[in-house]
């Protein structure tokens, strides 16, 4: 690759991870081509699609994301390590508002990343499964509890992360609760009132036909 070429592929990559973490998945390429200061026709001719950008930018916080389940899988402890496993699934999700998106969705990608979510999945059931055997979670919690669980973080993210951080904490704290009967663990702090006013007064992301946010 030539010199000029490489420098417009690092400057599309950095202005992807800047603009994606900062409103999420669905900006438009267009956007994305104007922060890195280059045309549309040299964003295209590097990144043919929007999926083949997202999977460049995002593909090692997928495989971090991978690893987590994988490392819990073979834990010690079956309910700590999915105690630990989801916590830290969730606080994953919280430094990026893209990341936050992919980690609740199957939008289809690479086969790199398609990959990822299998093995993602195998683990993560496995998780599920032990944490049942040993009687210290619920017997009807599942995985699907987790997809759920990652989607209205998504959601609280994308409203509360810049106004109420504490936010996101506190609502994985109170699941966790729920799923291991643990009534008296300590939570994170809730948000103060006036950093939720301000949340709730953010406007929401306006939804395209599709379900897609803005």
């Amino acid at each position: 690759m030539r010199a000029d070429a490489e420098r417009n592929r690092s400057a599309v990559l950095a202005a992807a991870e800047q603009v994606y973490a900062e409103q999420g998945v669905d900006v438009s390429l267009n956007e994305i081509a104007r922060r890195a200061g280059i045309g549309n026709a040299t964003l295209y001719r590097h990144f043919p699609t929007r999926e083949a950008l997202l999977a460049e930018v995002f593909s090692g916080h997928l495989e971090q994301y991978c690893g987590l389940a994988e490392a819990a899988a073979d834990g010690d402890d079956p309910v700590a390590a999915l105690r630990d496993c989801v916590t830290a699934t969730c606080a994953l999700q919280a430094t990026n508002r893209g990341l936050a998106d992919l980690l609740a969705s199957l939008q289809p990608m690479t086969p790199h990343v398609e990959e990822l979510r299998r093995r993602h999945h195998r683990a993560i059931a496995t998780v599920f499964s032990r944490a049942v055997r040993s009687g210290g979670v619920r017997r009807d919690v599942s995985p699907v509890d987790l997809a759920v669980l990652l989607m209205a973080n998504a959601g609280l993210i994308h409203r509360t992360v810049d106004d109420a951080p504490p936010s996101s904490a506190r609502l994985v704290a109170l699941w966790l609760a729920g799923v291991t009967g643990g009534r008296d663990d300590e939570l994170p702090p809730a948000p103060s009132e006036p950093d939720i006013r301000r949340a709730l007064g953010r406007p929401e992301p306006e939804v395209r036909s599709g379900g897609s946010r803005r």
